[in-house]
């Protein structure tokens, strides 16, 4: 992070390109005489700055667009053009963040500086008027709390281990196939909606997160389950699977960054009160939860040492940058997934969302795997099982091997017959461990009819079987050995007959290392280069932390005045008036006046005036004409006003750079590049409602 002090200011002034060094003097100090000195006119410049009468014109002329801005710059880090449009998108657009960047930058009231490690460039508040500004500064004015208006009647949704517990039935037993973008195809997707109606844009979101977290793999036909790896992700607890599926969801991750996005998301979350924010403040919230710890500071800076390495790092593998685009998407996951829940809305109808109900239940990272099961199975001879509320998602996913699911809802209800009992057997089950699972979560016994066909099934299933794997093949002097030996037992799959085991590793799997444990005496080895399958575990999460953002926590700011700064305004320009001057000059002044680049009569000096038109309207077709050759000329961004195209009064504003002025009669066309999407058009200049040109 940059110092910013009076030495990193002044520096970056006197580094500043002539003609914008010297704008900044003239305006302050009037005509500059030669021979000149950089430093110490810019030293010259910084008194005339931090005069009291100065000073205290800079503070009474902050509107509230200045004080959101400069708090957003003093609270996030490195902030640049692109960082604060992405932080206010949906409070403020491009043209109006970057147009305020350039006033505030005119005003001296912020400067760019580069970090020399890095190189990159960040604003900053100027140190001289620091002080002074930062009592109207709060957190509360970009993280501030709505008034609801109407409240919801919405049904809230929010994930559970039932709901998972249905759609991984629905996946093992159902099976679910994908198009080549990801997407669910049309009939697989009619299927989802008939069993979990309404949740089509959720059921999509769980798919992208079983994928992006390899719970879920590409088969032939149908999407595969990693059983061992949905195992794990279910002792987790409540809240760290449904973070993880959050940022899951939205793309795939190194470990360490699914974790940085599943953090930061729980922390986001904790730290919403308990009245809620809008949509667009959760995610300038987020955008400032990354840089605070839990006690409210900012987090250390790194050692110098550790800058140069990630400033030499950088230019080989940068550094994933949080942007607006993946937040809003996961911000989307929790609002689906029920994290974020709406409860009332504004009025100007936004929606306002306060923590899921799992972010009220303090106990659920200590208790979650050790409270008693309860009994939540009905089961009926008609082969149908209802399972209510009540477990957790290990304890449920045992039945989603032979239970296929049929309905959704406050309970689910399932089946049992013999196309899914066979996907049991095939994963191991018998009778017995089904009726014992069965058993374990009901009050009553299981009808003996059911248990009857489970029993036939089973027998017509193992009457013929067909073995694909590694055999295993012992003397029977070595049965007993083989049988006790937890290095070769707890690979056994199946007992063909004396002696004779069919082992679990797949048949393309490098077993070198099962041999070399093993304790028994082979004559050979099966080498192979395949490297050892170490099955990866979930990244830990902590439970969300609430982040209070002490670094300009000011609960009762100082308040802006707006009469006062007519005041200063009015009488600045009757000031103007009274001077002897052309109409050009007071135009230029009352200009500069009006955009508040002149504070104080001192700097009413006509040594310092350029005339140079900043602005013109639709009717001055000759102005417009003007001002854009000149932009075009010195390279400058400027802001075009249109009509609404929907034609109901309304304008749009855009920001860019010239790329061509072609004059033709009495019309011109200019070929313009649009920022930030680099998009190019060609405009009619009589079509312009307004233009401002913008010197940065």
């Amino acid at each position: 992070m940059i110092e910013n002090t009076v030495n990193t200011w002044a520096e970056a002034i006197s580094s500043l390109p002539d003609k914008q060094f010297f704008n900044f003097i003239r305006l302050y100090l009037g005509e500059v005489k030669t021979p000149y000195n950089k430093q110490k006119l810019t030293s010259q410049l910084a008194t005339v700055l931090k005069s009291p009468e100065n000073l205290s014109a800079v503070a009474t002329l902050l509107d509230e667009f200045d004080i959101h801005v400069l708090t957003a710059i003093s609270l996030i880090p490195n902030s640049n053009k692109k960082i604060l449009v992405e932080f206010f998108s949906g409070k403020y657009t491009f043209s109006e963040i970057f147009a305020e960047l350039v006033n505030l930058t005119d005003r001296m009231i912020i400067y760019t500086a580069k970090d020399p490690l890095s190189e990159k460039e960040s604003f900053l508040i100027n140190p001289l008027f620091e002080e002074t500004i930062k009592p109207y500064l709060s957190v509360n004015y970009i993280l501030d709390v709505p008034s609801p208006a109407f409240f919801s009647t919405d049904d809230i949704f929010s994930l559970s281990p039932d709901f998972l517990a249905a759609f991984t039935s629905f996946a093992k037993m159902t099976k679910i196939s994908c198009k080549n973008d990801g997407s669910i195809k049309k009939n697989d997707m009619a299927k989802l909606s008939e069993i979990f109606p309404g949740k089509e844009k959720c059921l999509q979101l769980l798919v992208n997160a079983f994928i992006n977290l390899s719970i879920f793999r590409e088969g032939e036909k149908y999407l595969q389950i990693d059983n061992s790896r949905l195992n794990n992700f279910a002792k987790l607890s409540e809240t760290q699977q449904y973070a993880l599926l959050c940022a899951a969801s939205t793309s795939r991750f190194s470990r360490d960054g699914l974790r940085k996005e599943a953090q930061l998301l729980l922390d986001c979350i904790s730290s919403i009160p308990e009245s809620g924010y809008t949509r667009n403040t959760i995610l300038r919230l987020a955008f400032l939860v990354g840089t605070y710890s839990e006690d409210g500071s900012a987090i250390a800076k790194k050692s110098r040492f550790s800058q140069i390495l990630a400033a030499a790092k950088q230019s080989e593998n940068p550094e994933v940058v949080q942007n607006a685009d993946l937040l809003d998407r996961m911000i989307d996951s929790a609002i689906e997934f029920g994290l974020l829940q709406k409860t009332s809305q504004t009025e100007t109808g936004e929606g306002i969302f306060i923590k899921g109900s799992i972010f009220q239940d303090s106990s659920d990272f200590d208790t979650l795997l050790n409270k008693e099961e309860p009994k939540v199975l009905n089961i009926e001879s008609t082969f149908s099982i209802t399972i209510m509320p009540g477990l957790s998602l290990s304890a449920l996913l045992p039945f989603t091997n032979f239970l296929s699911v049929k309905k959704t809802g406050v309970v689910n209800e399932f089946e049992i017959n013999r196309s899914n009992i066979s996907y049991a057997f095939d994963s191991g089950w018998t009778p017995d461990s089904i009726f014992k699972t069965l058993e374990k979560y009901s009050y009553y016994e299981i009808p003996q009819n059911m248990k009857i066909n489970i029993q036939e099934w089973y027998t017509s299933y193992s009457s013929a079987m067909l073995y694909h794997g590694y055999v295993l093949k012992v003397t029977d002097s070595n049965i007993q050995f083989a049988e006790n030996n937890p290095n070769i037992k707890n690979f056994i799959k199946e007992k063909l007959a004396d002696g004779i085991y069919l082992l679990n590793f797949p048949a393309t799997a490098d077993i070198s290392d099962f041999i070399s444990k093993c304790g028994l005496d082979f004559m050979g080895t099966i080498k192979s280069s395949t490297p050892e399958n170490i099955e990866a575990s979930f990244p830990a999460l902590s439970r969300g932390k609430k982040i209070s953002i002490s670094k300009l926590n000011n609960a009762n700011p100082e308040k802006i005045s707006i009469a006062k700064a007519n005041q200063i305004i009015t009488a600045l320009k009757d000031k103007v008036d009274s001077m002897d001057l052309t109409q050009n000059q007071k135009d230029s002044f009352i200009n500069r006046i009006s955009l508040r680049t002149i504070l104080t009569e001192s700097q009413l000096k006509t040594s310092s005036i350029k005339n140079e038109i900043l602005e013109a309207d639709g009717m001055d077709f000759i102005g417009k004409v003007h001002l854009l050759e000149a932009a075009f000329k010195e390279e400058d961004m400027v802001e075009l006003q249109f009509p609404s195209p929907e034609g109901k009064g309304g304008y749009f504003t855009i920001v860019g750079k010239i790329l061509q002025l072609s004059k033709q009669n009495n019309e011109a066309v200019i070929r313009f590049q649009i920022e930030p999407s680099n998009e190019i058009n060609s405009f009619l200049v009589s079509q312009i409602t307004h233009l401002r040109r913008l010197r940065f």
